[in-house]
């Protein structure tokens, strides 16, 4: 509901300026959960989940260059090798 009803610009400041925060605590445990579904394991689930959201993240405060989105595509990928 909060997607389709609320108008971005009325989350957009709630303690963090420039993120959306009631978006992504909504987000992130849809993506955790789906994601852990489909792995079969909550913890590579979790791993994921985190850097989606982080790379959702650095979008939203134009970091994301293609040196960070590849940075942070090799910390999970040895993150979920190492565990």
């Amino acid at each position: 509901m909060l997607v389709y009803f609320v108008e971005p610009e009325m989350v957009k400041d709630i303690l963090i300026p420039g993120l959306y925060l009631p978006f992504f605590l909504i987000f992130f445990p849809a993506v955790f959960l789906t994601l852990a579904l489909f792995f079969g394991n909550s913890k590579k689930g979790l791993i994921y989940a985190l850097g989606i959201t982080t790379g959702l993240i650095l979008q939203i405060y134009g970091l994301d260059n293609w040196l960070s989105l590849a940075l942070l595509a090799a910390i999970i990928i040895a993150v979920d090798k190492a565990s």
